[in-house]
């Protein structure tokens, strides 16, 4: 079976990250990815999607289409990069491909996962493309959901089991059967399923993750510094303007009336959280500067430059510039 034939020049993107973590998987598999890899997919935060092409491409002519779901094991080799412990920090699965969707709306992906039912140990999904665009490839599909089991893998779960329609794909892909899929070039709906959630182990400790350690402005009242620290625990999911009250041990209208005493919002203090948490990847982490926001829980780059150069006065990319430290 032929690989899918490349696709014309196109101006959309794909994730560097994904594709550095199915470089990884491909050497893992003993493939060699170096002839295919995008130039500098280190340094950016996105990459062609025909850049992206060309490798799955390679892995299907050196593995065959049974590799392509088991790249996806490549990720645990980048346990320290913001995006992974971003989406590594997931409290279940709702919560993992809830922080994956929003991952495909800040790099603007032309696919994008549809939940179409979950339950406590199984999962339906459809990998379509946004209005107006052609379906993704049965090999773009493959990969993705190979990830996705990878992410699922990093925070706990165990059995993990995944098909494309009724062919299996992972962790024992029948790869003649995902050769036939292909010839039909029709989108087919994920199942995935894995052990109860009280059998998941505990996920990898992220310790050793640099992480940021945020510090609230210390004008701040006690009240509204705690508030920045419950916020500040995990920006890709902050939690609701109720929520954060009930964590606080209030009602929504008692913090917004103690915040506002002391100039703040609720939306003021998470602003800042946001911009401390992207100066801190900014200046200790070679992170590209998209991913920076991504991790920092902006909802798309140009919302990350807007924000932070109206608090900081410098774009993100003129700040790391101007105060990273050199080593």
């Amino acid at each position: 079976m032929k690989p899918p034939a490349r696709q014309a020049p196109t101006t959309d993107f794909a994730s560097a990250a994904m594709v550095r973590v199915l470089a990884q998987g491909m050497r893992e598999l003993g493939l060699n990815p170096d002839a295919t890899m995008p130039l500098a997919a280190d340094q950016r935060a996105t990459v062609s999607i025909d850049e992206k092409r060309l490798l799955v491409r390679s892995a299907i002519e050196q593995g065959g289409w049974g590799c392509l779901a088991l790249l996806g094991r490549g990720l645990h080799g980048y346990a320290q990069e913001p995006t992974h412990i971003a989406l590594a920090s997931a409290r279940d699965a709702r919560d993992l491909f809830n922080r994956w969707a929003r991952l495909e709306q800040y790099i603007h992906s032309r696919h994008r996962i549809d939940l179409l039912g979950l339950t406590e140990c199984s999962a339906r999904i459809a990998h379509r493309a946004r209005t107006g665009l052609p379906p993704p490839l049965l090999a773009e599909s493959l990969v993705v959901l190979g990830v996705l089991v990878a992410f699922l893998e990093a925070v706990g779960a165990t059995q993990v089991t995944t098909w494309v329609g009724d062919v299996p794909v992972y962790p024992a892909p029948d790869p003649h059967a995902l050769a036939r899929l292909a010839q039909q070039d029709s989108p087919a709906e994920w199942r995935m399923a894995w052990a109860p959630a009280n059998a998941w182990r505990e996920p990898p400790l992220m310790g050793a993750a640099p992480a940021p350690h945020l510090e609230p402005p210390q004008t701040w009242p006690a009240h509204a510094q705690q508030c920045f620290s419950t916020l500040s625990k995990d920006l890709m999911a902050p939690l609701t303007l109720p929520a954060l009250a009930e964590a606080q041990g209030e009602a929504p209208r008692s913090l917004q009336r103690n915040l506002s005493r002391a100039g703040l919002s609720y939306t003021h203090v998470l602003s800042e959280a946001r911009c401390r948490s992207a100066s801190w990847w900014l200046l200790k982490s070679p992170a590209p500067i998209a991913e920076v926001g991504f991790v920092s829980g902006y909802a798309d780059q140009p919302h990350f430059t807007r924000d932070f150069r109206t608090r900081v006065g410098l774009t993100p990319l003129r700040f790391r510039t101007e105060f990273a430290a050199v080593d």
